[in-house]
């Protein structure tokens, strides 16, 4: 068991105000650390994944869970935060009405902040390792390099700048990761919790300043950095403002009565790093080693199709459309990405979509293109398409490569139509692609 340090009889010397805070924050922790949102256990878990392939799937999920219960619909649900938070300072006044009679804090404080350090770095290991590892921003696909800026909202095209630059991206996720890895530390939680601080108020900001859809995430990450280092703010005062000498100590242990609770609290310790950092880490790798990225189908295309393609006719119902850059039926170009997406420009062929998932990333934040995933009977030479936004939506269409450059398409669209389309392959050279510098590619 955990017992007490030994103490006298006089009491904690905590203001009732500190208490109620303590205890308020201390649910807040635990419904951090713990999902009690019913809908965390009903979303599809190896919804856009394999598991059986990509088994690290489940240990995102844990990383991404948030404490906040109501109008939980996008990243700026602050009502429903502030409603939680609300909640946690019920549950902390009705608590330190119950505990009134505590003598010491030393041991509740422990688990505490225990509990927020490993919280902290459960989630920023997810950001970290994939920022590292960069496969949570990636370069900007054959479709974006051809789809005109003012298509993209403004977090896209955060997004699509940060992933242009993957050099960027590892130093920040290397900023991230040892900030990470400070936090699981008790001697070297403040200056890990610093470093989070340090990184996370930009980050929150850019997020609000570009609406990259994930600022209140951020926010609460902060927070749980801001709780670290509240532990030291007398001591910070002293330092910084009455410049006085301030020591900050290290988390104290309790003591525990028996040798294997010691044990057990080293055992968790070393599962967490090599599940959460070292496994994580390994499995990250194997996806950027195949060319993969969180963001973007894992399925492979057919190589010899990958390319930008013109289209030289447009034929629907046996009639011919010439080019027109107004013409909302024509399509106006066809992209083959390496992965099992054809995109087509077509204008005003796409709402905007602003729901920001592990596999949305090719139609969310632009608009001007349709995106399908692609199936391929190389046999039959039949090309099955299905809209990433609507899947129900599907397109059978015959396929002919009388040359190495020409690519012909005859089948039946969505809206029961006969289409005819001929496509000429461009050989396109990007500026932003021939200059992407890279410690890895």
């Amino acid at each position: 068991m955990v017992t007490e340090a030994p103490i006298t009889q006089q009491r904690s010397g905590w203001k009732t105000y500190e208490k109620i805070t303590f205890w308020s924050f201390f649910a807040y922790a635990i419904l951090t650390a713990i999902p009690f949102n019913p809908s965390f256990y009903q979303q599809d878990f190896g919804k856009s994944f394999s598991t059986t392939d990509y088994p690290w799937r489940y240990l995102d999920v844990l990383s991404q869970n948030n404490p906040w219960f109501f109008l939980n619909a996008d990243g700026k649900n602050y009502i429903g935060w502030l409603i939680t938070l609300a909640g946690c300072f019920v549950l902390g006044t009705i608590w330190t009405i119950f505990d009134r009679n505590r003598r010491t804090y030393r041991t509740v404080t422990y688990w505490f902040f225990t509990l927020v350090r490993y919280s902290l770095a459960l989630r920023m290991s997810w950001f970290a390792i994939a920022k590292v590892l960069p496969v949570q921003m990636p370069f900007p696909t054959i479709s974006q390099l051809n789809t005109p800026l003012g298509n993209f909202t403004p977090g896209k095209l955060y997004w699509l700048t940060t992933g242009v630059s993957p050099i960027f991206e590892v130093f920040a996720g290397l900023f991230e990761l040892v900030a990470t890895i400070l936090v699981l530390f008790r001697a070297t939680t403040t200056l890990g919790a610093l470093m989070m601080v340090a990184i996370l108020v930009p980050i929150w900001f850019v997020n609000i300043g570009y609406d990259a859809g994930v600022e209140l995430t951020s926010l609460h990450i902060l927070l749980l950095a801001l709780i670290l280092l509240a532990r030291d703010r007398h001591r910070f005062y002293d330092l910084l403002i009455r410049h006085r000498p301030a020591l900050i100590p290290e988390i104290a242990l309790p003591h525990f009565s028996y040798g294997w609770q010691e044990v057990a609290r080293l055992v968790l310790k070393t599962g967490f790093i090599l599940v959460f950092l070292i496994y994580r880490g390994y499995e990250y790798s194997r996806v950027y080693a195949a060319g993969k990225t969180f963001k973007l189908p894992m399925t492979e295309g057919i190589a010899q199709f990958t390319g930008y393609y013109d289209v030289s006719s447009f034929a629907i119902n046996h009639q011919q459309h010439p080019y027109s850059p107004k013409d909302s039926v024509r399509w106006q170009n066809v992209v083959f990405e390496k992965f099992n997406t054809i995109s087509i420009e077509r204008p005003g062929a796409a709402a905007l979509n602003t729901e920001n998932k592990s596999r949305t990333t090719e139609y969310y934040g632009n608009v001007g293109r349709l995106y399908y995933g692609y199936e391929v009977d190389t046999d039959e030479q039949i090309l099955t398409l299905r809209n990433r936004v609507d899947t129900a939506q599907k397109i059978t269409l015959a396929y002919k490569q009388p040359t190495s450059t020409t690519f012909e398409l005859a089948g039946i669209t969505e809206s029961r139509d006969s289409l005819h389309v001929t496509l000429t392959k461009v050989d396109k050279h990007y500026p932003l692609q021939d200059k992407k510098v890279s410690w890895f590619k």
